[in-house]
């Protein structure tokens, strides 16, 4: 079973959060974050849904590995 994947991306301090819909190979998914990164000009990460731990929804960042908060869609 897989996991639902978001990504979040954005200009600044704020970003959109929004449902990953691709393959979901690892390669794949860095080429999505390349994209939304574009050369820099912004930042982006993907989160895949861990659990739930007490009432709050806990995700891992792809990339680093860590436990994080998952986002909720705009």
């Amino acid at each position: 079973m897989n996991k639902e994947i978001r990504i979040i991306s954005g200009d600044g301090e704020t970003g959109t959060v929004e449902r990953y819909s691709g393959k979901c190979s690892e390669r794949a998914i860095k080429l999505r974050l390349a994209r939304e990164r574009c050369n820099g000009d912004r930042w982006a990460k993907a989160v895949q849904y861990s659990h739930s731990n007490n009432g709050c929804n806990v995700g891992i960042d792809l990339e680093t590995g860590e436990y994080c908060t998952f986002p909720a869609i705009d």
